[in-house]
């Protein structure tokens, strides 16, 4: 299981913003770990992507004579003192924005490589994405994201940063489908230590028109009918 701390190095890996010591010893850790390099190679994925979908703008006609003004400037002008204090300020905003977008990215990317599979054996079969948010009692930072496959009546659900419940309580996965009143048990989800889970899921009942998806708070073991309170919720 990567840490929370690797995953932070990573993107600065990623990123070109580590320091030479800091560097070399997250090459050490990659060198000793295939997850945290199949992580790194998906980050690095993900922030090409974001990259690439960015519209490409031509540069303005005077870019050219205005940077060499600034050379020649630069080099006449008495090495400075101090520098501008704050000038690093717009790169790490961009950076930050760049690994909170490639974080996003990968949670659904990971999904829909595990998919990959399903949809070689059947081409017809379509996959529709649900982001889960969080109301309260939920963390703030908690989400979940569902892959849901309807010509298999199955699909696949990534919980993140939502701790494990107390004892004598589980969280319940509920499809809440246009044809039936109540909505339709897809079983019980347990998270790690680190208040992460990946599982496959199957809803109890038949589902054809699936609006969206929540987690709920249950007794342990979960309840054929809601009965605690809503934690994530979210549609297509």
């Amino acid at each position: 299981m990567i840490s929370e701390e690797q995953q932070d190095q990573a993107a600065l890996h990623v990123l070109g913003l580590l320091s030479a010591a800091e560097a070399a010893a997250f090459e050490s850790a990659l060198s000793a770990s295939a997850e945290l390099r199949d992580f790194v190679r998906e980050l690095r994925e993900a922030a090409a992507d974001i990259a690439l979908s960015a519209p490409s703008q031509a540069p303005p006609a005077s870019l050219k004579q205005r940077i060499m003004r600034e050379i020649t400037t630069e080099k006449l002008a008495p090495v400075p003192l101090q520098r501008a204090p704050f000038g690093w300020v717009p790169w790490a905003i961009a950076a930050g924005l760049i690994v909170f977008c490639g974080v996003l990215a990968l949670d659904r990317a990971r999904l829909e490589r595990e998919l990959t599979g399903a949809r070689a054996a059947d081409p017809l079969m379509q996959t529709a994405f649900f982001t889960l948010g969080p109301s309260a009692p939920a963390p703030a930072d908690a989400k979940a994201t569902v892959a849901w496959e309807p010509g298999r009546q199955s699909g696949v659900i990534r919980i993140s940063n939502l701790p494990a419940p107390q004892p004598g309580r589980d969280y319940q996965l509920w499809a809440v489908d246009a044809a039936h009143k109540d909505p339709i048990s897809a079983g019980v989800i347990r998270v790690d230590k680190n208040g992460i889970a990946q599982v496959r899921f199957k809803p109890v009942e038949k589902v054809e028109h699936v609006k969206a998806f929540a987690i709920s708070l249950e007794r342990e073991g979960g309840v054929p009918k809601k009965e605690g309170p809503i934690l994530l919720v979210g549609s297509a």
